[in-house]
């Protein structure tokens, strides 16, 4: 029994006894009974039933991890935040299935239909524009590369001589739907969307101004209808998705953006349009919100639910499960649960205890090879050293034994489930006997017949003969590096492939370029997580973002570098996302990055949900910013689908 229906059958229990107590107790003392000659009917008892009295109101329960922080739309986003606003919120633009989804716009715009656009504009010295070569937002000068007007590849790039140049850039509108309403009753307009805008571009605000610093200008065109306008060369390939989520210029023009960051009416009880509205903030234990009764979507019968209950249940992962199987908990957020309750969640789930539900996620966890750089060698930059440790390792092995088999192996940087990823069927690793041969041929040699102990170097190019084939191994300390490196190191070992790990702090390992011992390429082997959501993230093996003096914030720390690949890449980066070009361009990065070897998919992070076995409506999506998402669709009992 749900905690939902264990607080119905307790209200309904305490109404009845409330009725029988008030038939026994209310009469009075003394009655003066009227004599008449016809004798009164035999009274028909009045009897209060619950049935009389307002239904309780339907509540669902959310158990999260740690209280957020804040709920300012602009602090520091945490998991808590992110599915507790979900319920504030609703959109304005949803990402699922690595696409954009309008929610309270009208529709994406596209330059099919001309609602985005591609504009010629003169460009001349000091005006700013995207500079190619470094991807960032620069100051038009002599000598500097621009890509001009009608080209979308490095092949037509120019460079600023004098004058005024032409350039393409990217003009975009969008538009409201009409009758969004904030939860005080006030009409949500355009003006709000530039509003959260200016809060954003402020520089007290803490936000990575990245698509601040590539806008022009953005407006509001009337009440419904905003544009934005990137500078010149920026041709975003997730230019519909560049609406800002409006902030309440009503209730918040008058605070600065610092004020903003602490006060109350956005970091503590902030209002949106969505399905729910804070009611309560109990520090520490639980946060209550009720129905709105602005919410747009309230003629489909939405949200369900009359009060949404926000647990707290800190560090107690240990009984979130068994919270559910008691009814204290309708549905565990992925803050709570943690990876360790998988393997029983699953079998709670199949004994119809409760409901489990996982997808594949956009996080995906690689392992990069040091190639080395700027004419440096290490002992992956052969690459049948990459090939070989890639063979070695069985990742399947990895994903069924440590994640229960809830993920997959990718073959390529994209995810199998990215609508530009394109399996290939001839691609194929060397059998492992064609691994151990390949090692003979660098020069790592079984000297003692033993395939545990490490090989030992006879003739490797940069090497001393001799040196045992051992490799430092950097990950996170993390539960997934905790289960999964003992399991690589083991794995690999079969190869005579000796690791040498070391879990570290993220901040630490991850510092910029040349501090850091990732960034700084100090390492044989690095584990890592990185997101993957709508444009392919091609960069990540660009030879352009190696880490360098000049470019201390690249993030290509292998060290890998291909023209062909480079071509391909900025091809994707200088777009726009559409036509022939660009999808080939796409499927050339997937092509090198599977021959070439320079990072190998491990798995993508599985997202994972437990609820109530009378609970229905958790649809989990690989990209949604919460397992949540989707909060004013779920309901329970009789008003499940069947």
């Amino acid at each position: 029994m749900s905690w939902l229906s264990y607080k119905r059958n307790r209200i309904a229990i305490l109404f009845f006894s409330c009725s029988i107590l008030l038939s026994n107790c209310g009469q009075p003392a003394e009655v003066d009974i009227p004599i008449t000659r016809i004798p009164p009917a035999t009274p028909t008892p009045t009897q209060i039933m619950p049935t009389d009295l307002p239904p309780p109101p339907k509540t669902l329960v959310v158990c999260l991890g740690q209280q957020p922080s804040s709920l300012y739309l602009y602090s520091t986003a945490d998991p808590q935040a992110d599915t507790i606003l979900q319920s504030i919120y609703d959109g304005p633009i949803d990402l699922r299935g690595y696409q954009y989804e309008p929610v309270i716009l009208t529709k994406l715009p596209s330059l099919q239909d001309g609602d985005a656009r591609i504009e010629i504009v003169a460009v001349s010295a000091g005006q700013i524009y995207l500079n190619p070569e470094t991807q960032q937002p620069d100051v038009l000068s002599l000598g500097k590369p621009f890509i001009p007007a009608g080209c979308s590849n490095s092949d037509c790039q120019s460079e600023y001589d004098d004058g005024e140049v032409e350039m393409d850039r990217l003009v975009v509108d969008f538009e409201l739907l009409p009758g969004i309403e904030w939860s005080d009753g006030e009409p949500l307009t355009a003006n709000d969307s530039v509003f959260s805008f200016n809060i954003d571009a402020d520089d007290e605000t803490p936000t990575t101004k990245y698509l601040v610093h590539r806008t022009s200008n953005y407006e509001a065109l009337d009440d419904l209808r905003a544009r934005w306008i990137g500078i010149p060369g920026f041709m975003d390939p997730e230019f519909e998705s560049n609406f800002w989520s409006p902030l309440p210029e009503h209730l918040l023009e008058d605070m600065s953006a610092v004020e903003l960051l602490s006060a109350d009416e956005s970091a503590r009880f902030p209002i949106g349009w969505g399905p729910y509205v804070i009611d309560r903030w109990d520090a520490g234990k639980e946060i209550i919100l009720r129905r709105s009764d602005t919410y747009f979507r309230t003629s489909e019968g939405l949200p369900y639910f009359d009060l949404l209950r926000m647990r707290f249940l800190g560090s107690d992962f240990v009984s979130a499960l068994e919270q559910v199987l008691t009814g204290e908990c309708d549905v565990l957020d992925e803050s709570i649960f943690s990876t360790s309750l998988w393997g029983r969640a699953i079998e709670f789930a199949a004994e119809g205890r409760l409901r489990f539900a996982s997808t594949q996620g956009a996080i995906m966890q690689r392992i990069d090879f040091n190639l080395g750089s700027e004419g440096t060698t290490t002992i992956f930059s052969d690459i049948r050293m990459r090939r070989a440790f890639a063979t070695c390792l069985d990742r399947e092995e990895l994903v069924d034994e440590a994640l229960l088999g809830l993920s997959v192996v990718p073959e390529s940087y994209l995810p199998p489930a990215h609508p530009f990823h394109v399996p290939d069927p001839d691609y194929e690793l060397p059998s492992l006997d064609q691994a151990l041969d390949m090692l003979d041929e660098v020069g790592w040699l079984d000297d003692d017949d033993d395939p545990v102990t490490p090989r030992i170097s006879s003739g490797v190019n940069g090497i001393l003969d001799g040196t045992p084939l051992e490799v430092k191994f950097f990950s996170t300390q993390d539960y997934f590096s905790e289960i999964i490196t003992p399991k690589i190191e083991e794995n690999v070992s079969r190869c005579g492939i000796q690791t040498v790990s070391e879990l570290g702090n993220p901040s630490e390992l991850f510092e910029p370029w040349p501090n850091g011992p990732i960034f700084g390429g100090r390492f044989d082997l690095v584990s890592w997580a990185w997101p993957t959501f709508t444009s392919p993230p091609c960069e990540m093996f660009a030879g352009f973002e190696v880490p360098s003096v000049d470019y201390i914030y690249g993030v290509n720390a292998s060290g890998f570098s291909d023209p062909d690949y480079d071509k391909a890449c900025l091809t994707i980066l200088l777009g726009p996302a559409i036509g022939d070009d660009y999808s080939s361009a796409i499927q050339a990065t997937s092509m090198i990055f599977r021959e070439e070897v320079p990072s190998l998919p491990l798995y993508l992070h599985p997202r994972v949900v437990a609820y109530g076995a009378e609970i229905c409506g958790p649809d989990l999506d690989p990209t949604t910013f919460s397992t949540l998402w989707n909060l004013e669709e779920f309901a329970a009992g009789e008003a499940c689908n069947p």
